[in-house]
């Protein structure tokens, strides 16, 4: 019987440290696979939170838009134009894929926005109208309440 032992150990050694070696490699897997889940979910929270905020400052920037074409101030106003554009395709950016009417909406908003500056940047100053005010504000106010709508969503930018 000694001899069985002395002459088996090293093999029932090595299949005992393959068992062990695959038990450990399965529960490195499991994991690693928490791990991955919980960095998504990071990432995701992120990026949720980054929309808000950028959402957030171009809510902001319209008020000053706005306030800008009631005091006249046209040429200040293009200005913020430009920044309100590129908030908007950060959001659009941060996006996930499969909210394509949330997208399409921030992409029309962004056109609505390229559409005022262009306006506004091809009349003096004095040239605009009281109703052409009127409609850029009312534009302006719709991007603005679409954009508070999804600020408030609590399920927009999670996947």
């Amino acid at each position: 019987m000694v001899e069985f032992w002395s002459v088996t150990w090293g093999d029932i050694a090595t299949v005992v440290g393959i068992i062990v070696s695959l038990v450990g490699l399965a529960w490195a897997i499991i994991v690693a696979r928490g791990a991955r889940s919980a960095a998504r979910e990071t990432r995701d929270q992120i990026a949720h939170h980054l929309q808000t905020v950028d959402l957030q400052r171009a809510i902001a920037l319209i008020e000053q838009v706005k306030t800008l074409h009631d005091n006249d101030r046209w040429e200040a106003s293009t200005e913020h134009y430009q920044t309100l554009r590129a908030m908007l395709s950060d959001v659009i950016a941060r996006s996930p894929e499969d909210q394509s009417d949330v997208r399409a909406k921030l992409a029309t908003a962004r056109t609505i926005v390229r559409d005022i500056e262009n306006f506004v940047r091809g009349y003096d100053s004095g040239a605009i109208r009281e109703h052409d005010r009127s409609q850029l504000n009312e534009s302006l106010n719709a991007i603005q309440s679409d954009l508070e709508e999804l600020a408030s969503n609590v399920g927009f930018g999670n996947s």
